[in-house]
């Protein structure tokens, strides 16, 4: 009966009907080359780790679906992040993707899947070549090449590629050699989204300011992990965490809803619907986690409040366990404006060198099994950058914490209204600041943290999204939380967004 229940159950989500499924569904015809994984409450949790692991190993393509509750509990081991969605994709092609968003149903579910960028597999020879004998000397190669990446999920993409060229010079590899490289290649890079906003209303009020749904934001930021190996220090294995926003051209990033772009009000003389945005990234709790209206961000323009969120930094904070160990921020992106112009980033360079062994295993039966080993270091080079316009726009970012940091872009008011005196305008702004119209922040963050003091720790990585509604009169005078009572000022609003990304650190 259970197995006829799970027949019946993979038809109906074939046919995009939704059912209550009470076990494990397998669907492997609405998606091409997809495996859908549907898990219910009443599943045996480690059996639907194994059968992933396995699949993962052989390469195939998953896609798990259930509560997001249910779902945080089955991360396979091997896999460092875990999202916290109804929905979870995984991706062997390069690394390891993992990606989570949230379906409103089934049918909206086999939409997303059936648009999906799947990254390239590797090629396989059809030529059946001996394995090696398990007396065998081990191959040793060494490796060295740079990679350049745009983004978090290309850096993998390129190191599968380059490292495959090194170990597969002579030829394609057969599909006994490409298993144990693909999962050697997964313990060093692994990637994902760790958002994807699309047009996306506020999520939550800011206390004490006011709520509104003009806002809207259009993100989608990916990351990377990657694994170095110091061949010098003992024990000098460390991660480089990279995230970074992706999307160019109009309508990314910060925006708003149609026909609410800011403008200079003439009768009274004032700049209204003017956004100042934040982005708060760093690793650890944040205070009042999951309450959704009362966050103390206290980062407010033209206020310069330091932000009480992100709880690593606060008095004892380093000794809670959801806290990296000695972390290091190595590189964020923008740069402080200066007149109006930011430094941003457009790839990391990685230099990387190292050994990669090759060699066979023999287990009780006698069967003898390719393996592969890498020990390699990665060392971040310079940065390819570009200089970007940010018209009446300062950008800010603190460098007095160590587990976050928050970049603040806020209007130059009085060169704003020195734009506006000089050529008598009058309504809409959105030709003479971003900040009137859509802020792309062009965000990137690159941090390092050792695995040692670190193993087995559970950490989370917080971005939190932030927009202000200004109104301001007399200069730099713009609305905070003003009483009802004031007619001169509006109250000012104030509302974000938060992604999370659940890191699970390896212990070796």
């Amino acid at each position: 009966m259970r197995a006829y229940a799970r027949t019946v159950l993979a038809m109906l989500a074939a046919a995009g009907t939704c059912a209550s499924a009470a076990a494990v569904t397998r669907d492997e015809t609405s998606v091409a080359g997809l495996t859908i994984l549907t898990v219910a409450d009443d599943d045996n949790r480690v059996e639907v780790e194994s059968k992933i692991e396995a699949w993962l190993d052989d390469g195939k393509r998953i896609a798990l679906a259930g509560s997001a509750s249910l779902l945080r509990l089955l991360r396979p081991n091997g896999v460092y992040a875990w999202p916290t969605s109804n929905t979870i994709v995984l991706d062997p092609g390069s690394g390891l993707g993992i990606f989570g968003f949230d379906a409103t149903d089934a049918t909206q579910r086999l939409a997303v899947l059936r648009a999906w960028t799947w990254a390239e597999r590797a090629q396989v020879s059809d030529v059946t070549r001996p394995i090696r004998s398990a007396e065998a000397t081990r191959r040793s190669f060494d490796v060295s090449f740079d990679l350049s990446a745009a983004s978090p999920s290309s850096v993998c993409r390129a190191f599968r590629r380059k490292l495959a060229a090194t170990l597969f010079s002579q030829g394609l590899p057969t599909s006994d050699e490409l298993r144990p490289f693909a999962i050697e290649v997964r313990r060093w890079c692994q990637y994902g989204n760790l958002s994807m906003h699309l047009a996306a209303a506020p999520k939550f009020t800011i206390f004490p300011f006011r709520g509104t749904d003009e806002p809207r934001l259009s993100l989608v930021t990916e990351w990377a992990l990657l694994r170095n190996d110091d061949p010098i220090e003992p024990g000098g294995t460390s991660f480089v965490f990279w995230a970074k926003t992706i999307g160019e051209g109009g309508g990314s990033g910060f925006g708003r809803r149609s026909g609410t772009e800011g403008y200079f009000d003439a009768d009274q003389g004032g700049l209204r619907r003017l956004l100042d945005a934040s982005i708060h990234s760093g690793w650890g709790p944040i205070e009042y986690d999951g309450v959704a209206s009362a966050w103390p961000v206290n980062s407010s323009f033209p206020g310069t409040e330091k932000t009480q969120l992100f709880l690593c930094d606060r008095p004892g904070g380093p000794d809670l366990f959801g806290c990296p160990q000695r972390p290091t921020l190595r590189s964020l992106y923008p740069a402080d404006s200066i007149d109006g112009v930011v430094t941003v980033s457009r790839a990391e360079r990685f230099i990387v060198g190292g050994n990669a062994q090759a060699g066979v295993s023999v287990d009780s039966t006698g069967k003898i099994t390719p393996n592969m080993s890498f020990s390699l270091n990665l060392v971040q080079a310079t940065t390819d950058t570009a200089q970007s316009e940010m018209r009446l726009v300062q950008t800010r970012t603190n460098a007095d914490t160590t587990y976050y940091r928050t970049t603040r872009w806020t209007p130059d008011v009085p060169a704003i209204y020195q734009w506006i005196n000089a050529r008598g305008h009058r309504g809409s702004l959105a030709q003479a600041t971003p900040l009137a119209a859509t802020l792309n922040p062009q965000y990137e963050v690159v941090w390092e943290f050792p695995l040692r003091g670190n193993e087995g720790r559970r950490l989370s990585y917080n971005m939190i999204y932030e927009a202000g509604w200004n109104t301001c009169f007399n200069g730099p005078n713009c609305a905070t939380h003003v009483q009802p009572s004031d007619r001169t000022l509006q109250a000012k609003a104030r509302v974000g967004w938060k992604d999370r990304l659940r890191l699970t650190v390896p212990y070796d």
